[in-house]
């Protein structure tokens, strides 16, 4: 396949919106306090580029499941995940304080998992599809985006995880083409990965 220059736009695009926020926390131009305020405005404007693009909500994943086959799939992935990170624990130390779960759960449930879901899941999948990207490749794109996303955090061993957890369900939305298993899923790994400490 050849790729058209003029093809690569949209990708180049995205990319700097969504790595702009852990670029600017790196460079100290935005508040690390801001991150999820960063990402509510990213996700809102990578929505609305798919929108008057001619995308469907369907086609952005935030249809309707259709079945149990899909939740099913997320299920099992989420208490393989759950599993890794009691592992991890056990060899990890704890620096990290928990959030205060009064403010901080509703908005990671509700908000930041369906918005990573979509800028990490949804619209890079409709990007490879545009680039005629193999499925082998759109997980990776799709993994390398989710882990550079949370470069702000200064973690090594965050971004590894997310990387990991970005195969998973970068893999998983091959098969689901649908964003709301995964944002289930996103939420409840995170939450735990936070409750015990490793996030």
């Amino acid at each position: 396949m050849t790729l058209n220059p003029r093809n690569l736009g949209p990708l180049f695009a995205f990319l700097l919106l969504l790595l702009a926020p852990s670029l600017a926390i790196a460079g100290g131009a935005l508040s690390f306090h801001l991150r999820f305020e960063a990402l509510l405005v990213v996700s809102l404007l990578c929505v609305a580029a798919c929108v008057l693009g001619g995308y469907s909500f369907a086609e952005l994943g935030l249809g309707a499941p259709r079945g149990a086959r899909a939740w099913l799939i997320c299920g099992a992935l989420t208490c393989l995940l759950l599993a890794a990170i009691v592992v991890e624990a056990q060899f990890l130390a704890h620096p990290h304080a928990p959030p205060n779960w009064i403010a901080f759960a509703p908005f990671y449930v509700l908000v930041s998992s369906p918005c990573q879901e979509i800028v990490c899941r949804s619209i890079p999948k409709l990007i490879a599809d545009r680039l005629q990207m193999s499925g082998r490749n759109y997980v990776l794109f799709s993994s390398a985006v989710f882990s550079l996303m949370h470069g702000a955090y200064g973690d090594p061993v965050l971004l590894a995880n997310t990387f990991l957890a970005g195969i998973v369900w970068s893999t998983a939305y091959l098969f689901t083409r649908n964003v709301w298993p995964l944002t289930a899923s996103h939420a409840a790994v995170g939450s735990f990965a936070f409750w015990i400490g490793l996030a």
